[in-house]
This record gives structure tokens, sequence and C-alpha cells, in this order.
């Protein structure tokens, strides 16, 4: 908390806590940020002008008219004890800020009914995250529900997006107003699916994994939005380029083969380049942070960390990181703790590691994940000092042999 004390509102909109709690509130944020403005309470204007910045930039409908926002401003201005230059220069900054209330419902509107994929979907994505379901489904524009049984499915759209071929059975999609029917496919832990979309990519979607999508894509830009892990084998077509968004970084390619693996609990984004050539461009989640761009060729994997955007690179074996589509995990000098996540993942269960340093072990080789997960942990033990057990709750606990 010590670094909250010297906090000024710029720096309040560069604090991931502080812009998660606004996004999606909750008891413990709420109580976390109100112990804040108790021992700070000089920092308690700074936090409301900063509220009503992030308010007045991603709002929707519900938006604060521009009678109420100009009201709460000048109050918060009353409250802020800076000089008249701060006032001066903050005052310049954020007008453009102000201006935006006028507009807001208006663009917004237009912005989220004429975008490729509507920002609106992305959060429903986002705030679904429970993996806890053990049913996989798609969930289509008009709100029905398609149940997909098998542990690995696979789904197919027409050219027209109106049908759909769900493993063998053959569902009719309503049609609607909108300009774009968006269907969201939900994969939870321990299931996979492939989906070929209306333009004839195909999409191959980890465990624990959602994918936001037209039927048919009708925008100058094709784009999607993932969470979570996927293989994309785009279908070439220069006049209409393809984008995956992702929470923190957008992905843009024309034709080419690629895996993204962009787990929300994650603090890093990982892509692969098979073929072809693809552009990241990380966008971040606070509000001035500057975008960056980083350019990929094929046999290259960039990780990029969520919280600055910083990225490493280097050239690998590709085939090593997408070979979980066909149910086998390679792995390569890899920490334990990271491959004890995809195991979970995978399988859908719950491994504890007994002693956190353990997660530091260095493993590689060949996991079939076709075996069951005590075959799996059983290999692994063979790697490193390890051993496993299993509770009455189905929890596995790792500890060193």
């Amino acid at each position: 908390m010590q670094k909250y004390s010297d906090y000024r509102t710029e720096d309040f909109l560069h604090d991931n806590d502080f812009i998660a709690w606004l996004s999606r509130p909750d008891k413990k944020s709420d109580e976390f940020w109100n112990r804040i403005i108790k021992e700070y309470p000089d920092k308690k204007a700074n936090i409301e002008e900063a509220r009503l910045i992030f308010r007045l930039l991603y709002g929707r409908e519900e938006t604060m008219g521009v009678s109420e926002s100009v009201a709460l401003w000048q109050k918060i201005r009353r409250k802020t004890a800076f000089s008249r230059r701060d006032l001066f220069i903050r005052t310049i900054k954020y007008a453009a800020v102000l201006i935006l209330v006028f507009f807001s419902g208006g663009l917004c509107y237009y912005f989220y009914q004429t975008q490729g994929v509507h920002e609106t979907s992305f959060e429903i994505a986002e705030a679904g995250q429970v993996y806890e379901d053990k049913e996989a489904k798609i969930i289509l524009s008009d709100g029905s529900e398609v149940s997909l049984e098998p542990r690995v499915s696979q789904i197919t759209y027409s050219a027209n997006g109106k049908q759909l071929i769900v493993n063998n059975d053959t569902v009719v999609q309503a049609s609607n107003s909108r300009p774009e029917q968006m269907n969201r496919i939900i994969i939870p832990y321990g299931k996979k699916s492939m989906i070929v979309l209306s333009d004839g990519t195909k999409v191959w979607l980890n465990a624990g994994s959602q994918l936001v999508y037209p039927s048919m894509f009708k925008a100058k830009v094709r784009q999607v939005m993932l969470i979570g892990e996927a293989y994309f084998d785009v279908a070439k077509d220069p006049e209409h380029p393809f984008q995956v968004k992702t929470s923190d970084v957008n992905v843009e390619v024309h034709g080419t083969k690629f895996d993204v693996l962009a787990y929300p609990e994650d603090k890093e984004i990982q892509a692969v380049l098979e073929e072809g050539h693809v552009s990241l461009r990380y966008t971040g989640k606070n509000l001035l942070s500057r975008d960056r761009i980083y350019d990929m060729q094929p046999n290259q994997m960039i990780v990029l960390k969520k919280e600055s955007g910083d990225a490493r690179s280097q050239i690998v074996d590709v085939s090593k990181y997408v070979a979980w589509k066909s149910g086998m995990l390679e792995i390569e000098t890899e920490d334990l703790i990271r491959v004890i996540k995809q195991v979970e993942r995978y399988y859908n269960i719950r491994i504890k590691l007994a002693d956190p340093m353990i997660g530091g072990y260095k493993i590689s080789g060949k996991l079939d994940l076709k075996n069951e997960p005590e075959d799996v942990l059983n290999i692994i033990g063979l790697t490193v000092p390890i051993d496993w057990q299993k509770n009455s709750n189905g929890e596995f606990v790792v500890f060193k042999k």
C-alpha cells in the first residue's frame, strides 16, 4: 500500500489493480480501495478524478449525463489542492475527455454496431470465465445454446453462416437485425474443439478457452476475440484482413498459421508463428498505455508481459508448441509449474505443489495427454525427482521424492 502515498491521478490510471477494480468491482477490491482512501485521505480526490476519467472514456449507454459529469468534475476540482499551474495543465490535458461526454452515446452506439466484433461480447466472455462448468457449448446470437457433448468436438459453418454442423448434427441459426450475428463457443477445462468459420478459417480451441466470432464475416476486417489458447489456420483473403483480439494484444494477419496463448490468469501472452506473417499490437489495459507493435516471422515465438508490454523473442521448433492439437505436449527446458498448469487445464484437474520450489524444476520431453493424468504424472516423475498422491477430494498433490 505504501506506493499509493505518492500517486497522482495519472499514476492511478496506470495501475492495473485500480483499472481492474473499476472494470470489474467486487467485494474484495472494494474493501481494498476503501482501505487505501482511509489510510491516505489526501488521495481521495485523485482517486475520484481518475474514476471520472475512466467513466468518461469507457462508459456505455448508462454513462452519466453531461450536467452530472460537469458537476462532479467541478466538485473534484474544488477538493483537489493543485497549484494554478498544475490546474491549468490538467484542465488542458483532460478537456478533450470532457468533450467525449457529449458524443459518447452516439459514437459508442455507432462504433459497437459497425465493428466486426462487439466489445460488449468480449466483456461478456471475460465475465463468463467460470470453467468449473464441464459443459462445452455454443451460445448463438439469439441466446440459444448448442451443447457439445464429446470431449473433442468439431463445428463447421456454412459460407452464409446460417447453418452449422456440430459433429454430425445440423443447426439452423435464427437471423436478427444486427449487421453481424455474434456467436460464442465455450470450451471448459478437460475438452477441446475445432471450428471451421464461414470464411474457411480453421480454429482449434484448447481447454479452458472461449472464442467470440460472427457466424458470417461482413465487415472489412474479419475479427474474432479469444480468451485462452487457440491455433489458427486463416483462410487467405487480401481484401479482408483477419484479426484476433485478446484482452491485451491484437494479432493482425492475412493468411497464415499461428498459435496464441492468452489465458486471463497468466501474466504473459505467447504467440508462435508457423507460416506467413503476423503483427502483434500490444494495447494494454492502462488508459495512458502506448501501443507497441511486434512483427513476427515463421518459426518465431514472442512472449509478451501483460503488465508492461515488454517482449522477448526466439526461434523455436513450432511443432512443440502446437502438438496439443493432437493430444501431445512437447516440452523443452520448461519450468515444471508451467507444465503442471497445462496438465491441469487439459484434464480439468487440480494439482497442488507441496513445496513451491518444486515448480522451478526444468523438464524436457514428450507427454501423451491421451493417457490418464496419473500416467502423465508418473512420466514426469521419471524426469524430475517428484512423486504424487491423490486426495479424497480428487486433488493431486506433488511433492519431492
